[in-house]
């Protein structure tokens, strides 16, 4: 049974054919590989609560069984109830997920907006500030941190945005009208002026760098989200990535409180990245160094209170293995996220 309130924001999908216990596993096996808080009640119902407050889940219906999300804001209902689709489809093979919709077919889905290019500055050598305008912009000013660009097609004349379908979930232009959705870090706001700011890593080959070289001032963008992780907080912190995360790391020292004492290692080739100082953090400049902190963390291990670290995914892997397995460090103490594959 439980005590605290529901948020209150809520849809769910009947799932009439799948036993209770089959959606049970799948959402017990998320939490474990989430280090998310997990729920029973009493073996009828089993729900997962997002460091948000949000939270994902299914119980026992009249027969199989019900998937529901709950939220406490609406775009993130839609956003979580898309996201729960993507993790647990391909284990439902030949189960429907059709959510109950609050808003009607056809219509922008709540987490998507559309912005519009007002500017680009270049920032060191190796980023593009890129000022987006828009009037829905407020939902990014929360405690989550990303968002994902949507980008037409080179070339598209008549721009295709998403849409709500008749199963409640998000419906995505396919084919020559596919969209490039790439995520970022939200890195400056104000929502009340109406923009953001957010800063693309210059490299070859990048469909948003060339976008955010080559787009026009009032250029048309979408937005979706925020999604992803928050600011990391603790009284220590260990935190670190390659320049995929600078703008990340950057919101995380613009958010630790004075006390707040720790380590931020950068990983990628430079370091002109402007991080905010902060007197109790200091910084490291190791390219490539990821291996060297693992090995580092197994001899030592860590009093951090919070560990984030974000970089290439094969670069990752010696620092997933030392906190999680060498270390025993809880998942929930520790955000690894993989950025990008070489």
């Amino acid at each position: 049974m439980r005590h605290d309130p529901l948020p209150p924001f809520q849809t769910q999908a009947s799932l009439p054919d799948l036993p209770f216990a089959a959606i049970d596993a799948l959402i017990r096996a998320k939490a474990a590989e989430h280090g998310l808080a997990l729920h029973d009640g009493h073996g009828r119902s089993t729900w997962c609560k997002l460091p948000n407050g949000d939270e994902f889940g299914a119980r026992m219906g009249p027969t199989g069984s019900i998937l529901y999300v709950r939220a406490h804001a609406r775009d993130r209902l839609h956003g979580l109830a898309d996201a729960v689709t993507g993790q647990f489809a391909r284990h439902l093979p030949g189960q429907r997920v059709a959510w109950s919709s609050l808003d009607r077919p056809g219509a922008f889905p709540p987490n998507f907006s559309l912005a519009r290019v007002a500017g680009v500055t270049p920032v060191g050598a190796d980023f593009l500030r890129l000022r987006l305008e828009g009037g829905d912009l407020a939902r990014f000013a929360r405690d989550l941190i990303h968002f994902r660009l949507v980008l037409q097609p080179p070339g598209a004349a008549t721009p295709a945005w998403p849409v709500i379908g008749g199963d409640g979930q998000t419906l995505w232009p396919r084919g020559d009208a596919a969209l490039h959705r790439p995520a970022y870090t939200v890195r400056r706001i104000d929502p009340v002026a109406g923009w953001l700011e957010t800063d693309i890593f210059i490299h070859d080959g990048g469909r948003a760098c060339d976008f955010a070289w080559n787009a026009p001032p009032g250029t048309a963008v979408g937005l979706t989200g925020p999604g992803g992780g928050g600011v990391a907080r603790g009284t220590t912190l260990l935190i670190g990535g390659d320049e995929t995360a600078y703008p990340a790391l950057a919101r995380i020292l613009e958010a630790a409180a004075p006390g707040t004492t720790g380590e931020c290692h950068l990983f990628g080739a430079r370091a002109d990245y402007p991080l905010p100082p902060h007197r109790g953090i200091r910084v490291h400049h190791a390219p490539g160094g990821e291996a060297a902190l693992a090995d580092r963390l197994r001899r030592e291990g860590t009093g951090a209170a919070r560990i984030w670290l974000a970089t290439e995914r094969s670069r990752l892997a010696p620092l997933k293995t030392a906190i999680t397995r060498d270390l025993g460090i809880d998942k929930a103490r520790a955000h690894l996220a993989a950025y990008w594959s070489a």
